[in-house]
């Protein structure tokens, strides 16, 4: 079943005649990527300046993993990446698929309380080997949907750097 509005604003997108519905460059829609690496980096982020960082759309979460995966496989030369326990499941996939030779978990959720296993996390990350590969959720931690208050981002940030 579909809503009616979505409904309606699906027959109104199909019969609009001045929207171009060609295939998006290769690089995706550049007012979008240029925009979202503004927004996470800061307007006024030296990297930015200098034109030392670029953003590119992709298809989904899983896309945007995998373009990430082989870029840093290829060139970035990574070999280790770690990725919260629970996760998703075709993470480890993605990885190992494209070039990285092990996939380790650090632990997120502790069942017993219901919460956040924020020491677990930090002392597996504290563990993990020089230039590993980190996946973090940025926000509603998928599949438990709870994520790290912002002092804890602050320490995790802090760990990682």
């Amino acid at each position: 079943w579909v809503l009616p509005v979505v409904r309606h604003m699906e027959q109104k997108l199909a019969a609009d005649e001045t929207l171009n519905k060609e295939y998006l460059p290769v690089l995706g829609y550049e007012p979008l990527a240029s925009a979202a690496t503004r927004m996470l980096l800061g307007s006024d982020s030296a990297s930015l300046k200098e034109g030392r960082a670029t953003g590119i759309q992709c298809l989904s979460g899983t896309g945007a993993l995998r373009v990430g995966a082989e870029f840093l496989a290829h060139i970035g030369k990574h070999s280790i990446v770690y990725s919260s326990n629970p996760t998703w499941g075709n993470h480890s996939l993605v990885f190992l698929n494209a070039g990285f030779t092990s996939y380790r978990s650090y632990r997120y959720w502790d069942a017993a309380k219901k919460a956040l296993d924020f020491d677990g996390l930090m002392e597996d990350l504290r563990n993990a080997p020089e230039n590993s590969v980190i996946i973090l959720h940025a926000c509603a931690h998928n599949p438990t949907g709870v994520d790290p208050t912002q002092d804890q981002w602050r320490q995790i940030a802090d760990l990682i750097e």
